[in-house]
């Protein structure tokens, strides 16, 4: 080394100097790449829990009411309140119904919880869902579950809307109904 003179370092010092810092960058690269991929990751993942976070609060806001109002009801049945008695008794079910919810209940196809998480307006109106169905079904079309296609039935079957049956009522009166777990099936 002389003195004043910058030294130089060998090409093969300096290659593997160059091959060295090319491989940190590629690692620092990779490293940035998969950090960006895991925030993206989160930031998804609280998108998706604030999503269920608001429709739990507006679920939780629905039935708050529906209670609420479920309340003044029984209230007002205590306070023998004659025009409210008179419109309990109209949610009273014909036989007819009766025999139909009875019907329902023995079915899978008919989800009675999942029918009030679906149609929240049954729940505002504080309507037995059951009942609900039975007189709601094709206006419009309602499905009492996931494993029964209300539209598809009525499509398929158009003689329920002439002869005023719930379409599922309808099905489960056939051979092919008193077994089926859906409705279309599958495949």
């Amino acid at each position: 080394m002389v003195p004043g003179v910058p030294s130089v370092e060998p090409a093969d010092e300096r290659d593997e100097a160059i091959s060295r810092l090319t491989e940190e960058l590629t690692r620092v690269r990779a490293e940035l790449a998969a950090a960006r991929r895991e925030d993206e990751g989160a930031q998804a993942r609280l998108a998706k829990l604030r999503a269920r976070r608001n429709r739990a609060e507006r679920t939780a806001e629905v039935l708050s009411q529906a209670l609420a109002a479920r309340l003044r009801l029984d209230i007002a049945r205590k306070t023998a309140d004659r025009r409210l008695l008179s419109r309990l008794q109209q949610d009273l079910p014909t036989p007819d119904e009766a025999e139909q919810l009875e019907l329902l209940r023995t079915t899978p196809l008919f989800d009675a919880a999942w029918y009030l998480r679906s149609y929240q307006d049954v729940v505002r109106s504080g309507d037995e869902p059951g009942l609900h169905f039975l007189r709601n079904a094709v206006s419009p079309f309602r499905s009492p579950s996931p494993d029964f296609d209300t539209a598809q039935y009525v499509e398929d079957h158009p003689e329920v809307l002439d002869l005023g049956v719930n379409p599922l009522v309808h099905f489960l009166m056939t051979p092919e109904g008193r077994t089926a777990e859906r409705y279309p099936p599958e495949g």
